[in-house]
């Protein structure tokens, strides 16, 4: 019974790790469901506001001039690869409580393809959830520094489950024509299913430079460019994402970017991205597809796609 315990466990931590060959525990903390983040590539460190920038850059939301966002995200993940794709589902806002500090809160499951035990004649579905709290702060009318505080469960789906609680952190520096971002995340406590060894979070920092400029009669035309790097701390493993987004009169945006990562150190590979959005009367919903560029990459057709809401 003891054994097939484990063979379960075993099991289902491949699957969490279908991505790739040699993923990172709760790999999924890497997945942001925010779709105009995914659109640029991930490169969220430097970019403006958004109702999941809790997953971005925690401290954009004290320089933002939004007293309030919210907003809820689908993803579709390895739809290329398995008959019953990963899904992800990401709820997040953030409001104002005072000119200089904003409240943010947020969760996000992710749900994995059901795994059959043909020894014991059994199957389940492997879940992971993280939900938590942050605070930005403006410091200076251009500097603003945020904190978030998680709580991760990670449920194998047989006899283990494990909890976790991890903090990340963001600065962000608006010199108005260019924005320098910098974050750590998933600092904290290990996951302990109950074996004999304990499984760190896939800490990492990024930094990013980003700009938007805008142009044209009454500014009506905005373009966005981000640059991002980062590194994980338990693979040692370097990561890079550069973005782009067109925004024509505050109402319809268009994105892409690529982002470079090592598909057998990172929950995912390297991957091309699009998207686009529309917004009105503060109603917002936008969509992404990824393409996997790796050889065999299961993030072909991969997409997300979220609706928010903002005054």
């Amino acid at each position: 019974m003891k054994k097939s315990v484990y063979i379960i466990m075993a099991a289902a931590a491949l699957s969490a790790a279908s991505f790739t060959a040699k993923a990172q525990t709760a790999g999924f903390l890497d997945v942001n469901p925010d779709p105009v983040s995914l659109s640029m590539a991930g490169t969220g460190t430097v970019m403006e506001s958004t109702p999941f920038a809790m997953w971005n850059n925690i401290a954009a939301t004290a320089l933002d001039e939004q007293r309030f966002q919210v907003g809820a995200a689908y993803s579709l993940w390895n739809a290329s690869s398995l008959g019953n794709p990963n899904n992800t589902v990401g709820v997040a806002g953030y409001g104002r409580v005072a000119k200089f500090m904003t409240v943010s809160a947020g969760v996000r499951y992710f749900g994995y393809s059901p795994i059959t035990d043909a020894s014991a004649g059994t199957s389940f579905t492997p879940i992971d959830l993280q939900a938590g709290v942050g605070f930005g702060f403006r410091i200076l009318p251009i500097l603003s520094l945020g904190a978030n505080v998680n709580y991760v469960h990670s449920d194998m789906g047989g006899a283990k489950a494990a909890g976790a609680v991890s903090a990340d952190f963001g600065a962000m520096l608006d010199l108005k024509f260019l924005r320098i971002g910098l974050t750590a995340a998933n600092i904290g406590s290990k996951l302990d299913y109950g074996g004999t060894s304990a499984y760190s979070m896939p800490a990492n920092v990024k930094l990013g430079l980003g700009t938007v400029q805008r142009f044209g009669n009454e500014d009506r035309h905005a373009l966005a460019v981000n640059l991002q790097g980062g590194l994980t701390f338990e693979e040692s493993s370097f990561f890079a994402g550069v973005g782009a987004q067109y925004e024509y009169n505050d109402f319809v945006r268009v994105a892409a970017g690529y982002h470079y990562g090592d598909a057998d150190k990172m929950f995912y590979g390297s991957y091309a991205s699009i998207g686009a959005g529309v917004k009105f009367f503060g109603v917002m919903v936008n969509a992404t597809y990824l393409i996997g560029t790796d050889k065999d990459s299961p993030l072909t057709n991969t997409f997300s796609i979220g609706v928010g809401y903002a005054f």
